[in-house]
């Protein structure tokens, strides 16, 4: 044990040993001791996707993180090694919940049929996107750089959700209750409008004064998504084009 704790120690030379020891360990006798590890793990979480959404990744040290979640350096070593392995695992933490979302709703596409099962995967999505709002701002704006973390996210969490979107649309289009359209093109679009509130924020407030982390004008947004898949992709002869109710549209009051 000493030894693990002198390895972690040797970037922050600062920190004694036995500061360690009385302060970054916990030991508890009674009770689960993972429930303060799990609960340190995520404040430094929190509080590194605070700073890299107000700040960037790059202007944020680790002694801006470890400040802002109240803990030790020496804690963020211990559970992501670096500030690269505390980036690595935001993504993470962040697309494995938004693939385990889209998983949920396709397994139910033979139950659903596409139609429902489409609509109901756009609410979710925007639900989480909403609960999550911080990390998805984040994260989609962090993807669109050209790095290798990117370049692996690409390959590994984006062609997931491509390959359930595709499964689903491919599905309703065989089957005709959707228009035969071009897959590729129409994910485009549908991802554009999914991201919009979190990657322009800052327009929707202050240019058209909607706030997208609020549950009313997400649910208002998720309608007008609905509007838009119903009108460009629902085919007009099936019985079950008409999946929602018709909100008035939208204007942000």
């Amino acid at each position: 044990m000493l030894r693990i704790c002198r390895e972690l120690l040797k970037g922050f030379p600062s920190i004694t040993l036995e500061y360690f020891l009385d302060n970054c360990l916990y030991v508890e006798s009674e009770g689960n001791p993972m429930n303060r590890q799990t609960s340190t793990k995520q404040e430094i979480l929190d509080a590194a996707l605070y700073l890299f959404h107000l700040k960037g990744y790059h202007a944020t040290s680790i002694r801006d993180i470890a400040n802002k979640a109240k803990v030790n350096p020496a804690n963020i070593a211990y559970y992501f090694k670096n500030k690269q392995g505390l980036l690595e695992y935001c993504f993470m933490f962040y697309l494995e919940k938004y693939i385990a979302v889209l998983e949920r709703n396709v397994v139910m596409l033979e139950q659903k049929g596409p139609q429902q099962c489409l609509v109901d995967l756009v609410t979710d999505i925007l639900e989480f996107q909403r609960e999550y709002f911080l990390a998805a701002r984040f994260i989609y704006g962090e993807s669109a750089l050209d790095t290798n973390l990117n370049r692996e996210i690409h390959s590994t969490y984006f062609m997931k959700e491509k390959y359930y979107f595709q499964h689903l649309l491919d599905e309703g289009i065989k089957t005709r209750v959707f228009q035969s359209v071009s897959v590729p093109l129409y994910l485009l679009q549908l991802k554009s409008l999914l991201t919009a509130p979190v990657l322009h924020p800052n327009y929707a407030t202050e240019v058209l004064y909607v706030f997208p982390q609020e549950a009313y004008y997400m649910n208002r947004f998720a309608d007008e998504v609905k509007r838009f898949i119903e009108q460009t992709l629902f085919h007009p002869d099936h019985d079950q084009a008409k999946l929602f109710s018709r909100p008035e549209l939208f204007t942000g009051v």
